[in-house]
């Protein structure tokens, strides 16, 4: 039964939005994001940015690809068709379940296991996409480009002489990419993305209780993790992830996708689900207390709202202009050093960063190589600032791999923002969840910016797998327009 506060509460909510949507600041703003939404809709360049189309087409007319459907793939077809081990193995009843797990666990597991997981339903979905005739067209150029990525990798890892663990890294790297690529040709319908959505908030629940369980339990904390002028009780979560800084990087790629299930969701006790998941999901990022993720995903949520749930917009301000009053004062330290310099980790990170320039100079072209940075950064350290690291991910990425690697990622990168840009033409609930997918990836790149968010699998493995979950909902939001034309 509703309490009477609660009812009091709603009435004036709806009081306030009624208010908001008649008055001049609100018609400003619908002009004002009218205006927007058209010159990205009707703009030449938006257009160019927002459409693989042409690209996608030069990849049919190909000779190779037409030579590979007409020859080899209906012999491999006939070979897997004959060996009832593999057809079975390959049944979309036992892949589609494997799968699913393989996402929910992969925070739980020892790395090794995800891998060797990942790496056999990579070849299952191979499988069963030449067994079933699945249609690839729309994932080719998607696929196209993490080879390309993967390539650089490789090459990387071979002109190097320098011994490191760059192997294991990129057997790592490649188990990655190849199922998460793979399952831009495996997921295509409605009620199977609808699942991706179920296991992410899943998952998001379960380490997010964990991460309140260590509030209450305590847990150890590294020195290392705090300012100077932090006070000792400071109790800094990281729920399954080992580190704080990497659970909040965790949750600034998934919460977005919970955020949207809730919105979306016309089910009560479904969406009462994503709402409860959505709070504890952001109240676990303010425990880390990592800046880098406080910041990020309120970006994230500003871009949500203002392109896509423009309605909670005076709830955005309402919260802004309250929080300073209701929040811990620790907590408000903390997101305010962002503000300033001079705490331990920036003046650790600055010395860090100088030294990654020094090394980036001298292999500006060819990189170190996969693995490498750890064990060349002694040789160019300041200080006694220890890492294994450039704290920056493009940064990271530029060293290791040169330039040809570092323009390899953000090819790939521009060719999915492109599919999911694409998808916002549409009133889709699909183009609602991959603009969602899109805003996790964004923050957690900008997070990227100070940190190397791929030095955990973890994260990698969730941040393609959310790049992949963007371009599925996409191509489900056009199938939908198409199918209304």
């Amino acid at each position: 039964m509703e309490s009477i506060f609660y009812n009091k509460g709603k009435q004036a909510l709806m009081a306030i939005n009624s208010m908001y949507q008649k008055s001049l600041l609100y018609k400003s703003f619908k002009k004002t994001f009218s205006w927007i939404s058209h010159l990205l809709t009707h703009s030449v360049v938006a257009s160019w940015l927002s459409s693989n189309e042409k690209l996608t087409s030069s990849f049919d007319n190909r000779k190779l690809f037409k030579f590979k459907l007409r020859s080899s793939e209906l012999i491999i077809r006939n070979i897997l068709n004959g060996s009832r081990f593999l057809y079975l193995f390959a049944d979309s009843r036992i892949l589609y379940p494997l799968i699913f797990i393989n996402i929910f666990l992969y925070p739980f597991t020892p790395t090794v296991l995800g891998v060797i997981f990942s790496t056999g339903l990579f070849g299952m979905m191979i499988i069963h996409a030449v067994i079933h005739q699945n249609n690839c067209r729309k994932s080719k150029l998607i696929i196209f480009t993490v080879l390309i990525f993967l390539a650089y990798l490789l090459i990387s890892l071979f002109f190097n002489d320098v011994k490191s663990d760059g192997l294991l890294i990129f057997i790592t790297y490649s188990s990655i990419l190849l199922f998460t690529a793979a399952l831009t040709v495996t997921i295509y319908k409605k009620k199977d993305a609808m699942i991706l959505i179920h296991i992410i908030t899943a998952t998001v629940l379960t380490v997010s209780i964990h991460g309140l369980y260590q509030v209450f339990a305590g847990v150890p904390v590294d020195p290392a993790w705090l300012d100077e002028s932090s006070s000792g009780n400071v109790i800094r979560i990281y729920s399954v992830f080992g580190n704080p800084n990497v659970f909040g990087e965790f949750l600034t790629l998934t919460v977005p996708i919970v955020f949207a299930g809730f919105n979306l969701q016309r089910n009560k006790i479904f969406k009462s689900i994503y709402g409860l998941v959505f709070l504890l999901g952001m109240l676990n990022v303010l425990l880390t207390f990592s800046r880098g993720s406080m910041l990020s995903i309120f970006i994230v949520m500003v871009m949500i709202v203002v392109f896509k749930d423009r309605k909670y917009l005076p709830l955005l301000f309402v919260m802004i202009l309250l929080s300073p009053l209701v929040m811990p004062s620790s907590l408000l330290e903390r997101i305010l050093t962002i503000f300033q310099g001079g705490d331990t980790s920036t003046s650790y990170r600055v010395s860090i960063y100088m030294a990654s320039y020094d090394m980036l100079r001298d292999h500006l072209l060819t990189g170190v190589g996969l693995g490498n940075f750890k064990v060349l950064y002694n040789a160019y350290a300041y200080s006694a600032a220890k890492s294994f690291h450039a704290h920056n991910t493009v940064l990271m990425v530029f060293i290791e791999l040169g330039l040809m690697g570092l323009l390899a990622w953000l090819y790939m990168m521009f060719v999915w923002t492109r599919e999911v840009l694409s998808s916002q033409k549409t009133d889709s609930e699909w183009s609602y969840y991959a603009f969602a997918a899109f805003a996790g990836v964004l923050g957690c790149t900008l997070q990227g910016m100070v940190d190397h968010i791929w030095h955990n699998y973890d994260i990698l493995f969730f941040y393609f797998f959310m790049i992949a979950f963007g371009f599925i909902a996409s191509n489900i939001a056009k199938e939908q327009l198409n199918d209304e034309k």
